[in-house]
């Protein structure tokens, strides 16, 4: 991930601009560094640039995406040719497209959740929400969504006519639909259940956010929370068990077979037990929150370590691809193909057993985008950690550079205290 920003400090500190021609080849890039000591999210932050911040979606062989460059796109799954492409009025990030009888689901940042026809990418109709929109699902001719500003909406999903909504006290995640009732987490530290006709049937309250996906299975509801916890539900929603990791369990599981498998801020990949026993993990070399896939043998999912990992379903590794960019994203499978989106502008269709490149697709823009943590988080601070001490720097950049001996081996770090505006290098254009 790029960061391109302008600290602007007071007193006699200097102004100074950070990216990747300024200091190199930086491993551990600003925000990520302060992320994995504070379990904080940059979600909401994402900016306009050419990276993918979505799940595919994979439908009769058509992958289907939104990105950060505004458009929504789809490709074909086999060649890897565009065959339509949708424009709206902001990034597209968060999970996988909804799609039910021929029309294709999806909502932004720009607040509106968008009805399109998967024949030829004509918008069907409209909604607008005054607040971002990243997660979706079609079921029965009702399409369900939550917003950032903690609304859950349920419309008819072919003319787009609210049917009902629901209050939440903060940011809604991704809901899912089983038994004829309506499952989804919140910022506000809840899991909410509620029937169809939008009444709350009960809730559940965890010690922290609730920040992606759940998995619903006939015995249990399976999510994570940023307080380090994989929780089990029961169906009337009396906790089974909870399971705890080193980090923050943001990314949605996948259960199969009787196996939980999901990532943690503490940079493993769990396979756990439907009574919350550990059978394996897999350690990766950074956070984790991309929503893992099973398919066939193997169960696939991307880290911020710069790959994207094939593991077989006992935790031994099949293969690993590498991007050129921070993150990888979670995935989609079909015909013996996994797809998946990074940061670095490109979907990627691979083969499921080898890992081979077999083609890829660039965004319309060819720059990643930037992340706004000041407005979103409120952080007013980081940490740079780079892998050695610039030969050659600014005078007035030098004393900002800390050499610290550990373990026989030497860290440089930057430390700034920021009023934090960010300022993107471009405007988003055509």
């Amino acid at each position: 991930m790029r960061y391109l920003e302008t600290a602007n400090l007071s007193g006699t500190t200097p102004t100074f601009r950070i990216d990747r021609k300024t200091f190199g080849e930086i491993e551990e890039v600003a925000q990520w560094s302060t992320l994995k000591k504070s379990d904080r999210d940059v979600f909401w932050g994402t900016r306009t640039g050419g990276s993918i911040d979505c799940r595919v979606l994979i439908h009769e062989g058509i992958a289907y995406f939104g990105a950060c460059d505004h458009k929504f796109y789809a490709v074909d799954s086999e060649t890897g040719e565009e065959i339509w492409r949708f424009k709206t009025n902001g990034p597209l990030a968060g999970d996988k497209a909804a799609l039910e009888n021929g029309i294709v689901y999806f909502g932004g940042f720009d607040g509106i959740m968008y009805a399109v026809s998967t024949k030829d990418g004509k918008e069907m109709w409209r909604f607008e929400t005054g607040s971002k929109l990243f997660c979706q699902i079609a079921h029965k001719g009702v399409l369900y969504f939550g917003s950032k500003n903690g609304i859950f909406y349920a419309l008819d999903a072919m003319t787009g006519r609210e049917l009902w909504r629901f209050y939440a006290k903060a940011s809604i995640m991704t809901p899912a639909v089983y038994n004829n009732n309506i499952f989804f987490g919140s910022w506000d530290h809840n899991l909410y259940a509620l029937n169809l006709q939008g009444g709350l049937l009960w809730k559940f309250t965890a010690s922290d956010e609730i920040n992606w996906g759940i998995a619903i299975d006939r015995d249990g509801i399976y999510f994570g929370s940023r307080d380090h916890h994989l929780y089990a539900l029961s169906h009337d929603g009396e906790l089974l068990w909870k399971f705890r990791t080193g980090g923050a369990v943001i990314s949605t599981p996948s259960v199969h077979e009787g196996v939980i498998y999901f990532g943690s801020y503490d940079q493993n990949f769990y396979a756990v037990s439907k009574v919350g026993r550990l059978l394996w993990k897999f350690q990766t070399g950074n956070i984790l929150y991309a929503c893992p896939v099973v398919y066939g043998r193997n169960v696939y999912f991307g880290a911020c370590d710069k790959n994207f990992y094939a593991l077989r379903l006992d935790g031994r590794l099949l293969w690993k691809v590498k991007i050129s960019e921070y993150e990888a994203m979670g995935a989609g499978a079909w015909n013996g193909k996994i797809y998946f989106g990074s940061w670095d502008c490109k979907l990627r269709c691979v083969s499921a057993e080898t890992g081979k490149l077999l083609w890829d697709f660039k965004t319309s823009l060819g720059y990643p985008s930037d992340v706004d943590l000041d407005s979103e988080l409120g952080i007013t601070s980081f940490e740079l950690i780079i892998p050695d001490m610039p030969e050659i720097m600014m005078e007035e950049e030098k004393y900002a550079f800390k050499a610290a001996k550990e373990a026989g081996e030497y860290q440089t770090e930057i430390s700034y205290q920021l009023d934090m505006r960010y300022k993107s290098r471009r405007k988003y254009g055509e």
